[in-house]
């Protein structure tokens, strides 16, 4: 617990660009009448044109911070294609994610005493950074997903509802006798990633159910633990086993999903 505290709350992620640029006086201009936020700017000497450079840029609000770093080539090793096949609600994700030519890291540093909190500043974050012109998505929690997704994020933090979907990603394994679901990014609440193993229900029933139980964790702060059983009816009885990981290399929680 001591080491997934000491984790906990550094959200990461990436920015894909389509061209070699970003408006950084747009983001300043952007972020302020998105959020009414006015964080204060520690920063590099600038973007210029060259092959190999970063330009570095650290917002500053009370004790959260957030590194902005600009880098002007592909994500490395076609990893952000890859991964771009695990988005199974955007048809054309890997198509799209193939002509970025560079990113915006965005990390949340600082003392992290309300990881919510940190998560609500990752998102709002990178939906400010999506309004950039020459933005094709989003890559983090395993998964790339679709600009428009943060935009939605956007507006759920607009009507106080968290934005738990652009936080965790909740991974969908096709198989022979069925289909598995993991989580990606409960690491980041300090949490173990969660798996439902090869179970014959509806995938998107299933997914629900999961979500329900993430949020639930998240929301309440609530440590499932090795034995236990949770449901969300009184028929609804799912054990809980926490056991090397099968889709993940860390230890997880199986839920064994029964309706």
């Amino acid at each position: 617990m001591e080491e997934k505290n000491k984790n906990a709350g550094s959200f990461s992620g990436f920015v894909l660009l389509e061209e070699k640029k970003w408006n950084k006086e747009q983001f300043k201009k952007d972020f302020i009448e998105d959020w009414n936020l006015k964080p204060v700017y520690e920063e590099g000497d600038g973007a210029k044109e060259d092959e190999n450079d970063t330009d570095v840029v650290i917002m500053e609000l009370n004790d959260q911070k957030v590194v902005l770093g600009y880098m002007s080539i592909p994500v490395p090793d076609g990893e952000a294609e890859k991964n771009a096949a695990y988005n199974y609600t955007w048809k054309n994700a890997v198509e799209v994610t193939k002509n970025h030519k560079a990113y915006m890291v965005v990390m949340i540093l600082g003392v992290h005493e309300d990881i919510k909190a940190d998560g609500e500043l990752f998102v709002k974050v990178v939906s400010t950074l999506c309004k950039q012109e020459n933005v094709i998505g989003v890559y983090t929690n395993g998964v790339v997903y679709q600009p428009e997704f943060y935009f939605a994020m956007k507006e759920a933090l607009e009507n106080d509802i968290y934005p738990l979907m652009g936080l965790i990603w909740f991974h969908l394994v096709r198989e022979e006798s069925g289909c598995s679901l993991y989580t990606m990014g409960m690491k980041n609440f300090g949490m173990d990633e969660m798996e439902i193993i090869n179970t014959k229900e509806n995938p998107i029933e299933v997914r629900d159910f999961l979500m329900e139980i993430a949020s639930y964790c998240i929301e309440e702060e609530v440590i499932l633990q090795d034995g236990e059983t949770i449901g969300f009816t009184e028929e609804q009885i799912c054990k809980i086993t926490r056991s090397e990981g099968v889709y993940i290399g860390d230890m997880t929680l199986k839920i064994d999903y029964r309706e």
